[in-house]
Protein backbone atom coordinates (compact mmCIF):
# COMPACT_ATOMS: atom_id res chain seq x y z
CA UNK A 1 0.00 0.00 0.00
CA UNK A 2 1.64 3.54 -0.88
CA UNK A 3 3.00 5.19 2.66
CA UNK A 4 0.98 8.15 2.10
CA UNK A 5 -2.72 6.34 2.24
CA UNK A 6 -3.15 5.24 5.84
CA UNK A 7 -2.30 9.16 7.39
CA UNK A 8 -4.95 10.35 3.86
CA UNK A 9 -7.41 7.61 5.13
CA UNK A 10 -7.57 9.13 8.56
CA UNK A 11 -7.86 12.80 7.13
CA UNK A 12 -10.41 11.72 5.13
CA UNK A 13 -12.65 10.17 7.74
CA UNK A 14 -12.66 12.85 10.08
CA UNK A 15 -12.82 15.62 7.73
CA UNK A 16 -14.85 14.75 4.71
CA UNK A 17 -17.49 17.11 4.16
CA UNK A 18 -19.39 18.82 1.28
CA UNK A 19 -16.54 20.56 -0.20
CA UNK A 20 -15.24 19.54 -3.19
CA UNK A 21 -11.33 19.13 -2.02
CA UNK A 22 -12.98 16.79 0.41
CA UNK A 23 -14.45 14.83 -2.11
CA UNK A 24 -11.71 14.96 -4.91
CA UNK A 25 -9.60 13.51 -1.99
CA UNK A 26 -11.59 11.10 -1.34
CA UNK A 27 -12.22 9.91 -4.92
CA UNK A 28 -8.22 9.41 -4.97
CA UNK A 29 -8.54 7.31 -1.89
CA UNK A 30 -11.01 4.84 -3.57
CA UNK A 31 -8.81 5.32 -6.81
CA UNK A 32 -5.47 4.21 -4.79
CA UNK A 33 -7.31 1.72 -2.72
CA UNK A 34 -8.55 -0.14 -5.77
CA UNK A 35 -4.99 0.24 -7.85
CA UNK A 36 -3.66 -1.16 -4.56
CA UNK A 37 -5.99 -4.25 -4.70
CA UNK A 38 -6.95 -3.09 -1.09
CA UNK A 39 -10.81 -3.91 -2.08
CA UNK A 40 -12.76 -4.97 0.62
CA UNK A 41 -11.58 -0.79 1.33
CA UNK A 42 -11.98 0.32 -1.53
CA UNK A 43 -15.85 -0.72 -1.41
CA UNK A 44 -16.27 0.88 2.35
CA UNK A 45 -14.75 4.16 1.02
CA UNK A 46 -16.94 3.94 -2.02
CA UNK A 47 -20.28 3.56 0.77
CA UNK A 48 -19.15 5.89 2.94
CA UNK A 49 -18.92 8.28 -0.41
CA UNK A 50 -22.13 7.45 -1.51
CA UNK A 51 -23.85 8.11 1.91
CA UNK A 52 -22.08 11.71 2.15
CA UNK A 53 -22.34 13.23 -1.80
CA UNK A 54 -25.35 14.51 -2.74
CA UNK A 55 -27.98 12.53 -5.01
CA UNK A 56 -26.83 14.81 -8.04
CA UNK A 57 -23.52 14.51 -7.41
CA UNK A 58 -21.38 13.60 -10.77
CA UNK A 59 -19.14 11.02 -9.66
CA UNK A 60 -22.06 8.86 -8.02
CA UNK A 61 -21.98 6.33 -11.05
CA UNK A 62 -18.42 6.06 -11.58
CA UNK A 63 -17.94 5.40 -7.39
CA UNK A 64 -20.41 2.83 -7.98
CA UNK A 65 -18.63 0.82 -10.78
CA UNK A 66 -15.74 1.18 -8.97
CA UNK A 67 -17.67 -0.45 -5.94
CA UNK A 68 -19.04 -3.71 -7.66
CA UNK A 69 -15.70 -4.04 -9.56
CA UNK A 70 -13.64 -4.26 -6.27
CA UNK A 71 -16.40 -6.66 -4.99
CA UNK A 72 -16.07 -8.97 -7.90
CA UNK A 73 -12.09 -8.88 -7.62
CA UNK A 74 -12.42 -9.72 -3.87
CA UNK A 75 -14.95 -12.43 -4.57
CA UNK A 76 -17.65 -10.86 -1.86
CA UNK A 77 -20.37 -12.46 -3.21
CA UNK A 78 -23.03 -11.63 0.21
CA UNK A 79 -21.51 -8.06 -0.24
CA UNK A 80 -22.47 -8.24 -3.81
CA UNK A 81 -25.93 -9.28 -3.31
CA UNK A 82 -26.25 -6.53 -0.51
CA UNK A 83 -24.68 -3.97 -2.68
CA UNK A 84 -27.24 -4.65 -5.73
CA UNK A 85 -29.86 -3.85 -2.97
CA UNK A 86 -27.87 -0.57 -1.46
CA UNK A 87 -28.49 0.75 -4.71
CA UNK A 88 -31.57 -0.20 -5.87
CA UNK A 89 -32.62 3.64 -6.07
CA UNK A 90 -29.22 5.12 -7.32
CA UNK A 91 -29.90 6.94 -11.15
CA UNK A 92 -27.58 5.27 -13.12
CA UNK A 93 -27.14 4.50 -16.95
CA UNK A 94 -28.01 1.42 -18.36
CA UNK A 95 -24.62 0.96 -19.64
CA UNK A 96 -23.28 1.16 -16.02
CA UNK A 97 -25.91 -1.33 -15.01
CA UNK A 98 -24.93 -3.92 -17.62
CA UNK A 99 -21.68 -3.58 -16.48
CA UNK A 100 -22.63 -4.76 -13.40
CA UNK A 101 -25.07 -7.86 -14.59
CA UNK A 102 -22.38 -9.23 -16.31
CA UNK A 103 -19.72 -8.79 -13.32
CA UNK A 104 -22.87 -10.85 -11.06
CA UNK A 105 -23.33 -13.26 -13.63
CA UNK A 106 -19.61 -14.32 -13.73
CA UNK A 107 -19.55 -14.37 -9.66
CA UNK A 108 -22.52 -16.33 -9.53
CA UNK A 109 -21.88 -18.60 -12.54
CA UNK A 110 -22.75 -21.60 -10.70
CA UNK A 111 -25.23 -20.70 -8.42
CA UNK A 112 -29.16 -20.02 -10.15
CA UNK A 113 -30.48 -18.49 -7.14
CA UNK A 114 -27.90 -15.71 -6.85
CA UNK A 115 -27.80 -15.22 -10.69
CA UNK A 116 -31.19 -15.18 -10.70
CA UNK A 117 -31.02 -11.95 -8.19
CA UNK A 118 -28.86 -10.26 -10.60
CA UNK A 119 -31.35 -10.81 -13.56
CA UNK A 120 -34.08 -9.37 -11.32
CA UNK A 121 -31.83 -5.90 -10.71
CA UNK A 122 -30.96 -5.57 -14.38
CA UNK A 123 -34.33 -6.14 -15.59
CA UNK A 124 -36.15 -2.81 -15.31
CA UNK A 125 -33.07 -1.32 -17.64
CA UNK A 126 -34.30 -2.82 -20.38
CA UNK A 127 -36.92 -3.32 -22.75
CA UNK A 128 -38.04 -5.05 -25.75
CA UNK A 129 -36.76 -8.06 -26.85
CA UNK A 130 -33.95 -7.88 -24.52
CA UNK A 131 -35.85 -7.74 -21.91
CA UNK A 132 -37.97 -10.47 -23.05
CA UNK A 133 -34.86 -12.34 -23.28
CA UNK A 134 -33.92 -11.72 -19.94
CA UNK A 135 -37.25 -12.57 -17.97
CA UNK A 136 -36.96 -16.16 -20.16
CA UNK A 137 -33.62 -16.47 -18.89
CA UNK A 138 -34.97 -15.73 -15.27
CA UNK A 139 -37.67 -17.86 -15.58
CA UNK A 140 -35.02 -21.15 -16.51
CA UNK A 141 -32.59 -19.99 -13.38
CA UNK A 142 -36.08 -20.16 -11.50
CA UNK A 143 -36.78 -23.39 -12.74
CA UNK A 144 -33.10 -24.39 -11.40
CA UNK A 145 -33.03 -22.85 -7.99
CA UNK A 146 -36.93 -24.78 -7.53
CA UNK A 147 -38.32 -21.22 -6.53
CA UNK A 148 -41.74 -22.37 -8.14
CA UNK A 149 -43.82 -19.37 -6.38
CA UNK A 150 -41.22 -16.44 -8.10
CA UNK A 151 -42.05 -17.98 -11.50
CA UNK A 152 -46.11 -18.21 -11.20
CA UNK A 153 -45.19 -14.46 -10.54
CA UNK A 154 -43.87 -13.47 -13.98
CA UNK A 155 -45.57 -11.70 -16.50
CA UNK A 156 -48.56 -13.98 -18.82
CA UNK A 157 -45.83 -14.32 -21.72
CA UNK A 158 -45.84 -16.62 -24.07
CA UNK A 159 -41.79 -17.34 -24.02
CA UNK A 160 -42.41 -17.50 -20.04
CA UNK A 161 -45.97 -19.70 -19.25
CA UNK A 162 -44.14 -23.13 -20.16
CA UNK A 163 -42.31 -22.25 -16.87
CA UNK A 164 -45.46 -21.22 -15.34
CA UNK A 165 -46.85 -25.14 -16.28
CA UNK A 166 -43.57 -26.80 -14.66
CA UNK A 167 -43.91 -24.85 -11.58
CA UNK A 168 -47.84 -25.83 -11.20
CA UNK A 169 -46.75 -29.41 -11.99
CA UNK A 170 -44.20 -29.24 -9.27
CA UNK A 171 -46.06 -27.47 -6.65
CA UNK A 172 -49.03 -30.55 -7.13
CA UNK A 173 -51.22 -28.19 -8.32
CA UNK A 174 -52.85 -30.34 -11.73
CA UNK A 175 -56.01 -28.74 -12.04
CA UNK A 176 -54.88 -25.48 -12.08
CA UNK A 177 -52.51 -26.52 -14.68
CA UNK A 178 -54.76 -28.32 -16.35
CA UNK A 179 -56.80 -24.61 -16.70
CA UNK A 180 -54.11 -22.83 -17.43
CA UNK A 181 -53.03 -24.86 -20.62
CA UNK A 182 -57.00 -25.30 -21.86
CA UNK A 183 -55.84 -22.64 -24.52
CA UNK A 184 -52.56 -23.65 -26.80
CA UNK A 185 -52.75 -20.02 -27.93
CA UNK A 186 -51.21 -19.04 -24.87
CA UNK A 187 -47.46 -20.99 -25.80
CA UNK A 188 -45.02 -20.81 -28.15
CA UNK A 189 -45.41 -23.15 -30.73
CA UNK A 190 -42.15 -25.43 -29.89
CA UNK A 191 -43.52 -25.76 -26.70
CA UNK A 192 -46.70 -27.06 -27.76
CA UNK A 193 -45.72 -31.10 -27.15
CA UNK A 194 -44.65 -30.22 -23.51
CA UNK A 195 -47.84 -28.67 -22.32
CA UNK A 196 -49.60 -32.26 -23.35
CA UNK A 197 -47.32 -33.93 -21.65
CA UNK A 198 -47.22 -32.14 -18.42
CA UNK A 199 -51.58 -31.76 -19.42
CA UNK A 200 -51.06 -35.77 -19.88
CA UNK A 201 -49.52 -36.31 -16.34
CA UNK A 202 -51.75 -33.98 -14.50
CA UNK A 203 -54.81 -36.05 -15.89
CA UNK A 204 -53.01 -38.82 -14.30
CA UNK A 205 -51.88 -38.35 -11.07
CA UNK A 206 -55.58 -36.98 -10.86
CA UNK A 207 -56.81 -40.93 -11.81
CA UNK A 208 -57.66 -39.83 -15.23
CA UNK A 209 -55.94 -42.60 -16.96
CA UNK A 210 -57.44 -42.42 -20.34
CA UNK A 211 -57.45 -38.46 -20.66
CA UNK A 212 -53.65 -38.65 -19.68
CA UNK A 213 -52.91 -41.68 -22.02
CA UNK A 214 -55.06 -39.23 -25.08
CA UNK A 215 -53.09 -36.20 -24.26
CA UNK A 216 -49.37 -37.70 -23.87
CA UNK A 217 -50.36 -39.93 -27.33
CA UNK A 218 -50.76 -36.53 -28.94
CA UNK A 219 -47.58 -35.33 -28.44
CA UNK A 220 -45.82 -35.14 -32.21
CA UNK A 221 -42.45 -35.61 -30.84
CA UNK A 222 -42.33 -37.87 -28.49
CA UNK A 223 -39.38 -37.63 -25.84
CA UNK A 224 -37.99 -41.37 -24.27
CA UNK A 225 -39.84 -40.53 -20.99
CA UNK A 226 -43.13 -39.95 -22.74
CA UNK A 227 -42.85 -43.47 -24.74
CA UNK A 228 -42.03 -45.33 -21.38
CA UNK A 229 -44.89 -43.49 -19.72
CA UNK A 230 -47.38 -45.05 -22.13
CA UNK A 231 -45.78 -48.64 -22.50
CA UNK A 232 -45.77 -48.85 -19.12
CA UNK A 233 -49.71 -47.92 -19.41
CA UNK A 234 -50.42 -50.38 -21.94
CA UNK A 235 -48.75 -53.28 -20.15
CA UNK A 236 -50.57 -52.76 -16.92
CA UNK A 237 -53.87 -52.68 -19.52
CA UNK A 238 -52.06 -56.04 -20.93
CA UNK A 239 -52.80 -54.31 -24.37
CA UNK A 240 -49.80 -55.96 -25.05
CA UNK A 241 -49.57 -54.80 -29.31
CA UNK A 242 -49.53 -51.41 -28.23
CA UNK A 243 -46.82 -52.03 -25.70
CA UNK A 244 -44.53 -53.26 -27.83
CA UNK A 245 -45.17 -50.66 -30.62
CA UNK A 246 -43.77 -48.27 -27.87
CA UNK A 247 -41.05 -50.61 -25.98
CA UNK A 248 -39.07 -50.94 -29.69
CA UNK A 249 -39.02 -47.52 -29.95
CA UNK A 250 -37.35 -47.34 -26.39
CA UNK A 251 -34.76 -49.84 -27.65
CA UNK A 252 -32.98 -46.71 -29.89
CA UNK A 253 -33.06 -44.89 -26.72
CA UNK A 254 -29.88 -44.43 -25.06
CA UNK A 255 -30.80 -44.83 -21.10
CA UNK A 256 -33.79 -46.50 -21.57
CA UNK A 257 -32.33 -49.88 -23.59
CA UNK A 258 -32.57 -51.87 -20.29
CA UNK A 259 -36.15 -51.50 -19.37
CA UNK A 260 -37.21 -51.56 -23.08
CA UNK A 261 -35.66 -54.69 -23.94
CA UNK A 262 -37.19 -56.35 -20.27
CA UNK A 263 -40.35 -55.86 -20.87
CA UNK A 264 -40.14 -57.48 -24.50
CA UNK A 265 -38.81 -60.15 -23.13
CA UNK A 266 -42.22 -60.30 -20.40
CA UNK A 267 -44.37 -60.36 -23.31
CA UNK A 268 -43.00 -62.96 -25.59
CA UNK A 269 -42.95 -64.88 -21.83
CA UNK A 270 -46.18 -64.87 -21.49
CA UNK A 271 -46.92 -65.56 -24.76
CA UNK A 272 -44.55 -69.14 -24.10
CA UNK A 273 -42.59 -67.68 -26.93
CA UNK A 274 -38.71 -68.85 -24.65
CA UNK A 275 -36.89 -68.44 -27.88
CA UNK A 276 -38.20 -64.28 -28.51
CA UNK A 277 -38.12 -63.85 -24.85
CA UNK A 278 -34.54 -65.20 -24.33
CA UNK A 279 -33.57 -62.95 -27.50
CA UNK A 280 -34.52 -59.91 -25.42
CA UNK A 281 -33.57 -61.02 -21.92
CA UNK A 282 -30.19 -61.51 -22.94
CA UNK A 283 -29.88 -57.83 -24.01
CA UNK A 284 -31.39 -56.86 -21.43
CA UNK A 285 -28.54 -58.25 -18.89
CA UNK A 286 -26.50 -56.37 -20.81
CA UNK A 287 -26.78 -54.21 -18.84
CA UNK A 288 -25.69 -53.47 -14.69
CA UNK A 289 -29.40 -52.05 -13.80
CA UNK A 290 -32.45 -53.68 -12.23
CA UNK A 291 -33.87 -54.50 -15.34
CA UNK A 292 -30.40 -56.15 -16.24
CA UNK A 293 -30.73 -57.90 -12.58
CA UNK A 294 -34.31 -59.30 -13.72
CA UNK A 295 -33.21 -60.15 -17.19
CA UNK A 296 -30.38 -62.32 -15.84
CA UNK A 297 -32.35 -64.00 -13.04
CA UNK A 298 -35.40 -64.92 -15.49
CA UNK A 299 -33.09 -66.33 -17.97
CA UNK A 300 -31.98 -68.45 -14.98
CA UNK A 301 -35.32 -69.96 -14.18
CA UNK A 302 -35.80 -70.52 -17.95
CA UNK A 303 -33.17 -72.35 -18.57
CA UNK A 304 -33.93 -74.66 -15.54
CA UNK A 305 -37.10 -75.18 -16.93
CA UNK A 306 -35.73 -76.81 -19.89
CA UNK A 307 -37.54 -74.39 -22.33
CA UNK A 308 -34.61 -72.25 -23.48
CA UNK A 309 -34.71 -71.95 -27.32
CA UNK A 310 -37.90 -73.94 -27.82
CA UNK A 311 -40.35 -71.53 -29.68
CA UNK A 312 -44.23 -72.14 -29.44
CA UNK A 313 -46.29 -73.02 -32.41
CA UNK A 314 -50.02 -72.37 -32.70
CA UNK A 315 -51.75 -75.61 -34.05
CA UNK A 316 -55.19 -77.07 -34.28
CA UNK A 317 -56.42 -80.12 -31.53
CA UNK A 318 -58.83 -82.31 -33.08
CA UNK A 319 -59.61 -85.56 -30.79
CA UNK A 320 -57.80 -87.45 -28.17
CA UNK A 321 -57.22 -90.59 -28.03
CA UNK A 322 -56.05 -93.52 -25.30
CA UNK A 323 -53.41 -94.73 -27.72
CA UNK A 324 -51.12 -93.29 -30.15
CA UNK A 325 -52.31 -95.96 -32.73
CA UNK A 326 -55.57 -94.62 -32.77
CA UNK A 327 -54.54 -90.96 -33.74
CA UNK A 328 -52.10 -92.09 -36.34
CA UNK A 329 -55.04 -94.41 -38.06
CA UNK A 330 -57.82 -91.35 -38.22
CA UNK A 331 -54.55 -89.51 -39.64
CA UNK A 332 -54.82 -92.41 -42.62
CA UNK A 333 -58.34 -93.01 -42.95
CA UNK A 334 -59.25 -89.21 -43.23
CA UNK A 335 -56.22 -88.53 -45.31
CA UNK A 336 -55.44 -85.88 -42.93
CA UNK A 337 -52.56 -83.33 -43.88
CA UNK A 338 -50.13 -82.07 -42.17
CA UNK A 339 -51.39 -83.79 -39.19
CA UNK A 340 -49.30 -85.55 -36.45
CA UNK A 341 -50.25 -87.06 -33.01
CA UNK A 342 -48.38 -85.86 -29.87
CA UNK A 343 -48.75 -86.63 -26.36
CA UNK A 344 -51.41 -84.04 -24.48
CA UNK A 345 -51.67 -84.71 -20.60
CA UNK A 346 -52.65 -88.67 -20.08
CA UNK A 347 -53.27 -88.86 -23.66
CA UNK A 348 -52.84 -88.53 -27.40
CA UNK A 349 -54.12 -85.73 -29.46
CA UNK A 350 -54.20 -85.22 -33.14
CA UNK A 351 -52.96 -81.90 -33.87
CA UNK A 352 -53.04 -80.43 -37.22
CA UNK A 353 -50.74 -77.40 -38.59
CA UNK A 354 -47.89 -75.59 -37.39
CA UNK A 355 -48.20 -71.24 -37.30
CA UNK A 356 -46.66 -68.78 -35.57
CA UNK A 357 -49.82 -66.38 -36.49
CA UNK A 358 -52.53 -67.60 -34.24
CA UNK A 359 -55.04 -66.42 -36.50
CA UNK A 360 -54.03 -68.73 -39.29
CA UNK A 361 -54.66 -71.41 -36.82
CA UNK A 362 -58.14 -70.00 -35.92
CA UNK A 363 -59.02 -70.21 -40.04
CA UNK A 364 -58.03 -74.36 -40.20
CA UNK A 365 -60.13 -74.47 -37.25
CA UNK A 366 -63.03 -73.34 -38.77
CA UNK A 367 -62.51 -75.23 -41.64
CA UNK A 368 -62.05 -78.49 -39.16
CA UNK A 369 -65.13 -77.58 -37.94
CA UNK A 370 -67.01 -77.15 -41.23
CA UNK A 371 -65.44 -80.92 -41.89
CA UNK A 372 -67.10 -82.92 -38.93
CA UNK A 373 -64.30 -82.29 -36.04
CA UNK A 374 -66.71 -80.02 -34.27
CA UNK A 375 -64.40 -80.63 -31.09
CA UNK A 376 -61.50 -78.54 -32.79
CA UNK A 377 -59.76 -75.94 -30.71
CA UNK A 378 -56.61 -74.21 -31.52
CA UNK A 379 -54.07 -75.08 -28.70
CA UNK A 380 -50.04 -74.46 -28.41
CA UNK A 381 -46.68 -76.80 -28.86
CA UNK A 382 -43.34 -75.93 -28.18
CA UNK A 383 -40.93 -77.05 -30.02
Amino acid sequence: MNRYLIPLLLFVFLSFGSSEKQRDTLLKVIQGLYQDKVYNMAVKKCEEYLEKASPDDPYREKVIKVMFHSLYNSKDKKGFLRYLSYIRGEKISPDTAKEIFALGMKLFENDPVKKAEVVEFFIPFTKGYERDQLEKLLATLYVKGKLWDRILKLPDKKQINIYKVIALYKQGRYKDLINFTRKMSKFLPDDKDSVLYYRGLSFFNLGEKEKAVKEIESVTFKTPQMIKFLASYYLKKKDYIKAQRYLKLLTLEKGFKDYAYYYLGVIEDMSKNYKRAEKYYKKASQFKTEFGTLARKRLKQLEKAGVLGKEVFYTVRIILYKTKEEGKRLIEKRGLKDCFVQKYKKYYGVFCGEFKDKEKAVLLRDKLRKSGFKDAVVDSIIK
